[in-house]
């Protein structure tokens, strides 16, 4: 559990099982929300109040973001990586892998790729591997790609504020740092070895970059590494500190599932389409104004489906491995991607869904002049 809650795993599992459906009826009947109508709402109880989540869901949505569906792409700059998670294809004894860098050249082929899709909000992802992906080698990243695209977030190994002070200089404004499982026994299970075992230096990743000046805080638990219910409990304790802490940052959420493939990490505990469905529900209702992401892990179907009454950003065309936008199609060679993408269709493709939904698509959402 997140350390700074007050109650324990089995206490708040043993809360979830109290729940009744005429708790679920009085949280979605008031106008604020604390941390236990996030349970409340995520509990079994909740599944038949789905209906009635979805339409305060969509409301809330609207009153923030309205019919605007914001879109970006990930750049994977690196894949060489030291830790050993034993669920990621980028670890370092994982031998399928084949592992690359960009130079800055290569990457300013990809980025000119994804900007000719019209996408202006970029997130950086690399491995860790502190030799290559340094905080000076990030900054001169961030520094050719800020004048090339409006936004720019991180997915890297976790800094120091001091580090994060040097990223915020050079042009990132938002960074993305998954916690994977918020329960210390398992975590260290799942990281044996590399700076990533280090459980409190990851949990803290927010807490620095928002005190170095970072403007949005992407917050997020795997799900199917651990019972799903304590871990989001967890994620509305960590998001509720965030906001308090960092009060000048935005909280934005991710619900990335892992979906069972041949031959791939088999999820300890694994998470269905309408817990994923429930999850996103429920934190929309308790966090209106904070920003969420639906992942290219989920099917197509539920990805449109959601950013009508829950997400506001999602990615287009994306590619999970170092060059998968223009270097690899230049070399003719093969996409060896972090894990497996479930929603392949090109950024026109999401762009002409999100219209038909009656929506508008957003490629830029703030300007450095204001």
């Amino acid at each position: 559990m997140f350390p700074l809650l007050k109650y324990g795993e089995s206490e708040v599992m043993d809360y979830y099982r109290s729940v009744t459906p005429g708790m679920v009826s009085s949280s979605l009947a008031k106008d604020r929300h604390d941390w236990f109508d996030l349970l409340n709402l995520l509990s079994g109880a909740a599944y038949p109040f789905m209906d009635q989540m979805r339409a305060k869901a969509q409301l809330a949505r609207r009153k923030y973001y309205g019919k605007t569906v914001s879109v970006y792409a990930p750049l994977y700059i690196g894949n060489t990586c030291v830790n050993s998670c034993k669920y990621c294809d980028f670890r370092r004894q994982h031998t399928g892998t084949v592992r690359r860098n960009l130079t800055m050249d290569e990457i300013r082929s990809e980025a000119d790729a994804i900007r000719a899709h019209g996408i202006d909000s970029l997130l950086i992802v690399a491995g860790e591997d502190p030799k290559i992906n340094s905080v000076a080698h990030l900054a001169e990243v961030g520094t050719m790609l800020k004048k090339m695209f409006s936004n720019l977030s991180l997915e890297v190994a976790p800094q120091t504020e001091e580090g994060y002070r040097e990223l915020f200089s050079a042009g990132y404004e938002a960074l993305t740092c998954f916690q994977e499982t918020y329960d210390p026994v398992l975590y260290k299970e799942m990281h044996p070895a590399g700076p990533k075992s280090n459980y409190d230096f990851r949990l803290w990743t927010q807490l620095r970059a928002g005190k170095a000046g970072f403007r949005t805080l992407g917050c997020a638990f795997l799900l199917g590494l651990g019972p799903w219910r304590p871990e989001a409990a967890s994620l509305g304790a960590h998001a509720f500190y965030l906001m308090k802490e960092c009060y000048e940052a935005k909280v934005q959420f991710a619900f990335p599932r892992f979906c069972r493939v041949d031959g791939g990490f088999v999820p300890p505990c694994e998470v269905d389409e309408r817990d994923v469905d429930l999850m996103m529900l429920a934190f929309r209702i308790v966090f209106p104004q904070c920003c969420m992401t639906v992942s290219t892990r989920e099917a197509p179907a539920f990805r449109d489906y959601i950013v009508q009454v829950a997400a506001d950003n999602m990615s287009a065309g994306s590619r999970v491995t170092p060059g998968g936008y223009a270097v690899l199609e230049k070399e003719h060679a093969a996409d060896v991607a972090q894990f497996t993408l479930s929603d392949r269709r090109t950024p026109q493709e999401i762009y002409s869904v999100i219209k038909s939904n009656g929506q508008e698509v957003v490629f830029k959402n703030w300007d450095n002049r204001i």
